[in-house]
């Protein structure tokens, strides 16, 4: 599954959203780019995420029940 998480630029959202992975205890490590866009692995519970951003957004993609726990938790301080 694949998520639009906020506006790259959006400095505050993504503030956020590195808390909620913080507080999910997430592991996170730079693995590259792509033409412009910067991908980052999380593990979460032995579970992986991918993080994607670039000037325009910041998405996630893996298994279905971890990216919905990990919007559950941003959306948790909004």
């Amino acid at each position: 599954m694949r998520a639009d998480i906020c506006d790259g630029g959006d400095e505050e959202s993504v503030a956020r959203f590195r808390k909620a992975l913080e507080r999910l205890g997430a592991q996170v490590s730079e693995d590259g780019w792509a033409i412009g866009v910067t991908m980052f692995r999380a593990r979460i519970g032995g579970e992986e995420l991918l993080v994607y951003s670039d000037a325009w957004s910041v998405d996630v993609e893996g298994p279905e029940h971890l990216v919905e726990k990990v919007l559950a938790e941003y959306r948790r301080e909004m």
